[in-house]
């Protein structure tokens, strides 16, 4: 594996070592999204109460000062400290794994230090439910959602490439801790949530579907992304290094689906109420126009020509 110690805008330094590479499993007994139909899924019975969703609190800034997190929970470092804006995150230190791009599969590690001050992570609101951040690296700009425990990364357009350190990285994922940190109580505790987390995205789904109602386009559309997010999830965690063992991203990218659940019946919610009162006006215009034409002091009927 290389090393490579970059400042930003200034030169890289490279470290040799060797390393063997270990691929990861996807846990086995990690609890599978169970698509829902498409057409009428979960759809509560006629007169039955709306379905209300589990309550869940996204974590606040504070609980990431101080933290330190692990891409796949054993390469690369972020480690957050408190902003300078209100609400706001930085980024202490900052390492992403990757290749060689002369040698793909040959490991590097970028170590970017952006001369010895911190990185901004600045709030850009709760598009998923959780709060996320964004961060403004030259090379590889990314997001973060601030997940309890974890922070879920997404960097559009593929790997980054560092040209002066001959390396690209791409560090979407989950960042966690190293199973290391994991005892056996902990594990437990873990597999436990799993299921409660389950239950309250199902929950959090169908309360989704109930508010969509009769718009069937829209049910269909939550349908289709709520079935591929297992498919989703698998992906992520098979590489999170101890996944079939402690099953902690799994119920990490679960419990933050639960969050996106409710942010988008919140929206649906939002950006239907003017459309269905913009419908009812118009309903109700065209039921007065009809009776203007056919009401008692409506305009005669012309006289026929014979």
């Amino acid at each position: 594996m290389r090393w490579i110690a970059c400042a930003l805008g200034l030169s890289c330094v490279v470290f040799l070592a060797s390393g063997p590479a270990r691929a990861q499993l996807m846990l086995p007994g990690a609890l599978q999204a169970q698509p829902e139909t498409p057409g009428k899924p979960g759809a509560p019975a006629a007169g039955a109460p709306r379905p209300k969703p589990a309550p869940a609190k996204p974590p606040q800034p504070e609980a990431a000062i101080g933290k330190t997190f692990l891409h796949d929970g054993e390469k690369g470092t972020i480690s957050l400290g408190r902003g300078s804006g209100e609400g706001a995150l930085e980024i202490s230190a900052l390492s992403i794994e990757g290749e060689e791009i002369a040698a793909p599969g040959d490991a590097c590690r970028i170590d970017v230090v952006a001369s010895g001050a911190p990185i901004a992570a600045t709030p850009v609101g709760r598009p998923n439910g959780a709060l996320r951040f964004s961060v403004a690296l030259e090379a590889c700009p990314f997001e973060f959602d601030l997940l309890d425990g974890a922070l879920l990364v997404s960097h559009a357009g593929g790997a980054c490439v560092f040209e002066a350190a001959g390396c690209k990285a791409d560090p979407s994922g989950l960042w966690g801790p190293a199973p290391s940190s994991f005892d056996d109580k902990q594990v437990k505790q873990f597999e436990s949530a799993r299921g409660k987390a389950e239950t309250a995205m199902r929950s959090d789904f169908r309360a989704l579907v109930a508010a969509a109602g009769k718009d069937q386009a829209a049910v269909k559309g939550f349908a289709a992304e709520q079935a591929g997010f297992s498919s989703r999830r698998e992906t992520t965690c098979r590489s999170y290094v101890g996944e079939e063992t402690h099953g902690f991203c799994a119920l990490k990218l679960t419990q933050a689906r639960s969050l996106a659940l409710r942010a988008a019946r919140e929206a649906y919610e939002k950006e239907k109420g003017p459309a269905k009162a913009a419908r009812k006006g118009a309903h109700a215009q065209a039921a007065r126009d009809a009776a203007a034409k056919t009401g008692p002091n409506a305009a005669p009927n012309p006289p026929s020509a014979n």
